[in-house]
């Protein structure tokens, strides 16, 4: 019997996706190192630049980090685009989206001195210019909104569900649901704002659950982006019953009759 697995022999990968790029990161990312989770911050250059400040519903004050603080603040996760100026998307232009996407992307690079290869789509609209956009603009994937509610990785990279918002009521279900699965390539999304946890009064409880995914030894902790290079890349082996090829230009894994074994980059293995 063979089965995918994750790099290093892992059978389930896990992922934060958050965004808008506020103070509250700062305290995330330590929590995330501590247990050695890799995150994906979706930021705003433009509004970065401002340091702009809202009020949250809870009367709280809500403000962007400044964007001069963002190589050393993000540093070991992944920066992906979330547009300049975080518009709703629905009355904009393929010229206008092209521009808050790219420019975005710029601003990121030099700022982080990373290469920026994910978009995640502002609030809730979608669209399929907004696809064709992003990859005009390069990107390797687009993070929507909506929720999968699922462990199985989203087939389309460029319409890509998150499994789970962190304020869901079902939120530790969800996660206990992930480690107790035997789902092949099982996928464990979890995307929010990190104000979201001040506001809520939760960082025990998320702490929590990060700590509880952080001690089982069967998941891989990946950003976005390495999800979807070795997704694409294992989309490309030859898997039969009597042989596997790996065609792909990365290492992949899998478990063969309960032995875990890797393949390189244009290996091949015959059954026994």
């Amino acid at each position: 019997m063979i089965k995918k697995f994750y790099p290093q022999g892992k059978s389930k990968a896990f992922n934060v996706s958050y965004d808008d790029g506020v103070l509250q990161d700062k305290e995330l990312i330590d929590i995330l190192n501590k247990y050695g989770i890799k995150g994906t911050f979706n930021l705003n250059s433009a509004l970065m630049k401002q340091e702009f400040a809202w009020f949250h519903e809870c009367g709280m004050v809500v403000k962007r980090l400044s964007d001069r603080l963002i190589r050393d603040v993000y540093k070991g996760h992944e920066i992906a685009s979330h547009t300049l100026n975080h518009p709703y998307m629905d009355h904009l232009s393929a010229e206008e989206i092209l521009h808050e996407m790219a420019a975005d992307r710029d601003n990121l690079q030099a700022l982080s001195g990373t290469e920026i290869s994910g978009f995640a789509v502002p609030f809730d609209h979608y669209s399929d210019l907004i696809r064709e956009c992003a990859k005009i603009a390069g990107f390797e994937y687009v993070r929507t909104s909506k929720l999968s509610g699922s462990y199985t990785p989203p087939e389309d990279v460029y319409n890509w569900q998150a499994g789970i918002f962190h304020l869901s009521a079902e939120l530790e279900s969800f996660v206990d649901g992930f480690l107790d699965t035997d789902e092949e390539l099982a996928l464990c999304q979890i995307a929010g704002h990190s104000y979201d946890l001040d506001a809520e009064r939760i960082w025990e409880r998320i702490e929590t659950l990060f700590a509880k995914v952080a001690a089982d030894e069967s998941v891989w902790f990946a950003t976005h982006i390495e999800l979807v290079r070795y997704l694409k890349a294992m989309g490309k082996a030859v898997v039969t019953d009597k042989y596997i090829h790996n065609t792909s230009d990365r290492e992949l894994w899998f478990e063969i009759d309960g032995q875990t074994k890797s393949l390189q980059s244009g290996e091949e293995l015959w059954m026994k």
